[in-house]
């Protein structure tokens, strides 16, 4: 049978970890957009090898799982590098790369939607290459990024709870730890997914409305 009121005085503790699932998902995001504008800019110029190096990059962090990432990078990255990081940079910076993978291939979509005729109007002016992608192109691709960064964002808080395979305190790990101590794992994952819910669902509302005003722009033009 199942008793919610056995852990209703525990989900104090389970809040705890919001601030870190937050923090892993900010810094996460930061860094996978840093990672994924110049990787798509790269892209888009069709580099010669370091487009294929990029892509190379691209393909194998939307390929692999990022469980697999963390977990070698915590654990085999000592023993084979002599590298030891700490739990928290692991987790982001797994978790960054993955969503550079993704985000590159949004930013090099709206990139690409933007009408040629931009880049030739830019280039008649006499803006180089780079003052017509910074000027003139990104301003107008940005409405087509902030629906699908918005998603983004949201699965990247969602993978946030993979820090808990390294005993990172966030929200699952508190999770385990008490499902452990109170043998009551079902209502225990049931108010974490409560929580997650609560924490998420406004992101997803934002990316569903920032999706529908994105394509009423362009219907408009």
């Amino acid at each position: 049978m199942l008793r919610f009121d056995t852990i209703v005085g525990d989900i104090p503790y389970l809040l705890l970890g919001i601030p870190l699932t937050l923090g892993i998902t900010a810094v996460a995001f930061v860094v996978g957009i840093l990672i994924a504008l110049p990787i798509a800019v790269v892209r888009n110029a069709s580099v010669p090898v370091l487009s294929s190096v990029v892509r190379l990059f691209v393909d194998f962090f939307r390929t692999t799982p990022p469980l697999m990432h963390i977990v070698w990078a915590y654990y085999a990255l000592p023993v084979i590098a002599d590298i030891k990081l700490d739990a928290f940079t692991v987790v982001a910076g797994a978790l960054a790369c993955s969503a550079a993978a993704q985000m590159s291939e949004i930013f090099r979509g709206a990139i690409v939607a933007v009408p040629r005729g931009q880049w030739d109007a830019g280039q008649v002016i006499g803006l180089s290459y780079g003052q017509r992608l910074w000027w003139v192109i990104l301003p107008q691709s940005l409405r087509l990024i902030y629906a699908p960064a918005c998603n983004a964002l949201v699965s990247l808080l969602k993978q946030s709870s993979l820090a808990a395979v390294i005993a990172l305190p966030e929200i699952m790990n508190r999770g385990w730890l008490l499902a452990a101590q109170n043998f009551r794992p079902i209502e225990v994952l049931t108010t974490i997914a409560l929580i997650y819910f609560v924490v998420t669902w406004p992101l997803a509302l934002l990316a569903a409305y920032l999706e529908r005003r994105s394509g009423f722009a362009f219907r408009s033009d």
